[in-house]
């Protein structure tokens, strides 16, 4: 393979991301528990195209994305769907369901944000709290 092709071939797989369509990642997270994570954008839209082809990738690269079933969904395309899930004014967005207990939660990071700031939103998300008891000292 030539330098210029296998330079094509890296490029191409850092700019790409592990979404699934919507019904699989779907049905594979409320199989799991796993939080699923929903990208909505459109083509059209310059802030979507940097947190898809951009953010999102290093995201998955840092390992941020392990654990958490993804998809994007075109708000052009997807319209029906994408206003089902939520009440979508502004993109991108990101949309995350996770299971707490008996019920899902959803929470949303809209607008552009960088890698950073996304991981933050996962990470508090998405880590389950740690139980705490106070431990009360008697003297005797």
């Amino acid at each position: 393979m030539n330098p210029h092709a296998l330079l094509i071939a890296v490029q191409m797989c850092i700019v790409s991301w592990n979404a699934q369509g919507y019904d699989q990642a779907y049905h594979q997270s409320l199989e799991s528990g796993q939080p699923l994570l929903v990208l909505v954008g459109a083509d059209w839209c310059g802030a979507c195209q940097v947190m898809k082809k951009k953010v999102m990738p290093q995201l998955q690269q840092d390992g941020a994305l392990k654990d958490i079933h993804c998809t994007e969904l075109n708000l052009v395309d997807d319209e029906e769907l994408a206003s089902r899930i939520s009440e979508i004014n502004t993109i991108p967005c990101l949309i995350l369901f996770t299971k707490s207990e008996d019920k899902w939660q959803k929470r949303e990071l809209i607008g552009m944000h960088n890698q950073k700031s996304v991981k933050a939103f996962l990470a508090k998300h998405t880590t389950p709290a740690v139980a705490t008891k106070s431990v009360e000292k008697r003297n005797r």
